[in-house]
Order: structure tokens, then C-alpha cells, then sequence
């Protein structure tokens, strides 16, 4: 989920297309069922700890993400489905069981707190849409420091990414609001599948809170066949008969 949204950083500028169509191909995932953990970690150092499944399927150059909370009970049965149509901005669905009704992400609310953590909605966004603007700022023997401005859609003002040269995986990338830094995520794990790296291991620090959250990846398959991720789990209708 996440580090898809960091091979999109970059679709304009010759050089960064070349670099981010590598990242793509390397991480490139048709159809994956991924069991996961997410650690809300404080200020103080106190953790929260949620557990929930994502389906992922590729279709042509659409890719659509499901995501269902397990536990705790608290958050159980909320469900998000994202579909990313290339050079559109991505389609949110996001299902809430105690409204037991389906709403759609757009807007403001893109910049709002995914189920309390450090990652906004617009930052689990896949597609590079609209104006944005890119450009490769730095490249070392080791990296590629690509500089983005994001569309008049978006709540940042830039974006830096740090694309590893040896695996093309975005290890750090920041965000910044009115100049500053406000964000930063580090991948810090990763594991190779056949020709596929899956980032294992994902933070997402607040810089301003002092809080941050923490993406494990506890199991995953990847090409699964298509039949166990039927079409119609990307669906307001099945997020609600499932809920």
C-alpha cells in the first residue's frame, strides 16, 4: 500500500520517469494478499496496536486496494477500498461500521488522519495526478533525490524522496507545509519475493506531534489467482455486506 504511493513520486522529468519505472517494475504486484500490523506509537513512547488484511489486484494499468480492520474491536469491520486509475487522483471508499454507510474521500477530507495515525488519506494515494511537477535533485553513488511539487490538490507543498539505487526502493522520503518538514517515512525492511521487493517494515514519523506509526507486514502472498480477490470486493456494496 504504502510504498506504492512512493513509486509515484516522479512521472514528468525524463531522468525521474526512467528511475521511477524501474521502482514500479522492481515492487510490481498483480494480485497480493498481505496480513498486517499497525503501531501507533505517542510521545511518551505508548503503543496502540491494529491488525488488518489488504487485497491488492492489478488490472491492465488499474489497481485497485482493499483493506478490512480485524482488531482491535474498536476499529473492527471499518473497511477502505483505493483505486488508482493512471493520472487520475485515486478513488477512496472508506466504510465505518458503526454508521454502517460507505463515504467517499475527497476534498479536505483527503488530508485527515487515516484511522488515527500518522498517514493521512492522501497519503496512501497511488496515482500521480494533475500538476505536479518533478525533478531529480541529487544522485549520489548510492541514491536518487527526487524533488516533487504536488498538484493545487495536494496538502503539501513538497515532497523529497531518497530512491535506493540497488533495490529502487524510496528508503526515506519527507514531506514538507509551508517550507518545513513536517513528515518523514523510512522504510527499513525489505524482502525479495522472485523479482519483487516487498518493504517489510514501514514508519511514518510526525515531526511536529512527535508521534509516529509503524507498517508491519507479518505474511503476504504475491500472484495470487484472481479468483480469491474477486472483482466485487472493490465495492461499496460489499463493504457493506461484509460489515
Amino acid at each position: 500500500m504504502i510504498p506504492m504511493l512512493l513509486l509515484a513520486l516522479a512521472a514528468h522529468a525524463q531522468t525521474a520517469n526512467e528511475i521511477i519505472s524501474q521502482a514500479r517494475e522492481a515492487q510490481r504486484v498483480h494480485n497480493g494478499i498481505q496480513q498486517m500490523k499497525m503501531v501507533l506509537v505517542s510521545r511518551s513512547g505508548s503503543t496502540r496496536q491494529r491488525q488488518f488484511e489488504m487485497r491488492i489486484r492489478k488490472d491492465a494499468d488499474v489497481v485497485r486496494t482493499y483493506v478490512r480492520f480485524s482488531q482491535p474491536t474498536d476499529v473492527a469491520g471499518t473497511q477502505l477500498v483505493m483505486v488508482d486509475n493512471p493520472n487520475q487522483v485515486d478513488e477512496q471508499l472508506l466504510y465505518m461500521p458503526a454508521l454502517k454507510r460507505t463515504n467517499r474521500i475527497a476534498g479536505r477530507a483527503r488530508s485527515g488522519s487515516f484511522m488515527g495515525s500518522d498517514f493521512s488519506f492522501e497519503d496512501l494515494e497511488i496515482s500521480d495526478a494533475g500538476d505536479a511537477t518533478h525533478a531529480l535533485a541529487e544522485e549520489t553513488a548510492e541514491t536518487w533525490v527526487i524533488d516533487t511539487t504536488p498538484g493545487s490538490d495536494s496538502s503539501y507543498d513538497r515532497v523529497r524522496a531518497h530512491v535506493s539505487k540497488s533495490d529502487k526502493v524510496p528508503r526515506r522520503v519527507e514531506f514538507f507545509k509551508g517550507g518545513v518538514s513536517v513528515k518523514e517515512l523510512v522504510i527499513s525492511k525489505t524482502e525479495m519475493d522472485g523479482d519483487t521487493v516487498v518493504p517489510t517494515h514501514t514508519t511514518m514519523k510526525n515531526l511536529q506531534r512527535g508521534t509516529q506509526t509503524e507498517l508491519i507486514v507479518e505474511s503476504y502472498r504475491l500472484n495470487v489467482p484472481a479468483e480469491e480477490i474477486p472483482d466485487e470486493t472493490f465495492t461499496a456494496g460489499f463493504m457493506e455486506r461484509s460489515g
